[in-house]
């Protein structure tokens, strides 16, 4: 008898942020799969690896009925899933639904549970590079709910900026799914129901994130979430994964709000915003950044391309600089000669 090799779990999950940020309706059965699917991936790999996990890392505890009976109907429906990622260039709209698994394996006999993930799924996967979002593990697998799982990962894929507000209604289906238009549609229902029992499991992580509903007269038109970095770090740092760090760790919350901008801004403008005040950019200047690059998603690309290495350098301690927003200025005055009059 051929003993069965147990499978690796790596200690981080990651996403895309367009991944993250979709909606997607999941049971807690088939959030804990999708987790561990997740841990079996590596950042420096180049192709999807299978998926294999452990059944007993599934549910660790029968619950009434049969576990591999209940862990057989959240793979048969978990097939199923289709995420929904739409954007927009211009006045251009885009519409692209992938599917996340492509075949699962449920054997009693190996005590495993494998798989493949969907080759179409692999960009939003697989090394990434920007705009994505890690989470611990082990953690996420202590969240004890479905809508835990999702608003923990949301929340996560904001925490760089410090804030994030969202319309109920899109919050309510990047929670619940897309295509429920009749579940928890008042906010005090989802509050009750949904938000604040993922609230109160997400505290109980030491991490304390804080929301207010913005109301449209008596109608709570959306939410903003106040986001601090989270206190409890499960993972030893010591013990790295050799995966790509996300950029913006141990900036404080308050350096965030400091802009004076509109609480809701564009994913772009985020983009730039977070990436300008790593690089210790005043918000006057951030603002005139803001002003020249507009919605141009080619200009855009380019400040985030030709500031990475400078990031990167600082983040790394490769280089020590005096006066890192002077330095990350006459970059920009270089690369972009029309924003010259208007930096001051």
């Amino acid at each position: 008898m051929h003993a069965v090799t147990l499978p690796v779990l790596y200690p981080r999950a990651y996403q895309a942020n367009a991944l993250v940020r979709a909606p997607l309706k999941l049971t807690h059965v088939e959030a804990r799969i999708f987790a561990l699917a997740l841990g079996c991936i590596h950042q420096d790999q180049t192709e999807l690896p299978g998926i294999s996990i452990p059944i007993n890392r599934v549910m660790t505890q029968k619950k009434g009925g049969s576990v591999y009976e209940t862990i057989r109907d959240a793979c048969k429906s978990l097939m199923s899933k289709v995420v929904s990622i739409e954007s927009q260039t211009g006045n251009k709209k885009r519409f692209t639904a992938y599917s996340i698994i492509s075949y699962l394996d449920l054997n009693e006999g190996t005590g495993l549970l494998t798989g493949n993930f969907a080759p179409e799924i692999k960009p939003f996967l697989l090394q990434l590079a920007e705009q994505y979002t890690h989470v611990e593990l082990e953690s996420l697998l202590t969240l004890k709910s479905a809508h835990a799982h999702r608003l923990y990962w949301l929340l996560k894929s904001w925490d760089d900026v410090g804030l994030w507000e969202v319309e109920f209604e899109a919050l309510r289906k990047q929670v619940l799914g897309d295509d429920n238009d009749v579940t928890y549609t008042l906010f005090y229902d989802f509050k009750r129901y949904v938000l604040e029992p993922a609230m109160r499991e997400l505290h109980s992580l030491g991490w304390v994130v804080n929301y207010e509903p913005i109301k449209d007269g008596k109608k709570v038109k959306s939410v903003r979430f106040l986001i601090p970095k989270p206190q409890v770090q499960l993972a030893d740092p010591a013990q790295d994964d050799g995966a790509p760090k996300p950029a913006g760790s141990g900036r404080p919350l308050e350096k965030q709000m400091t802009l004076a901008l509109q609480a809701e801004l564009p994913t772009l403008q985020q983009r730039i915003i977070t990436r300008l005040q790593k690089l210790k950019m005043t918000p006057t200047q951030i603002q005139h950044v803001l002003n020249f690059m507009g919605d141009d998603e080619v200009r855009i690309a380019r400040l985030m391309k030709v500031s990475h290495p400078l990031l990167r350098d600082f983040e790394a301690g490769n280089k020590v600089f005096d006066n890192l927003g002077g330095t990350t200025i006459n970059l920009l005055k270089t690369e972009f000669p029309g924003l010259y009059a208007s930096l001051k």
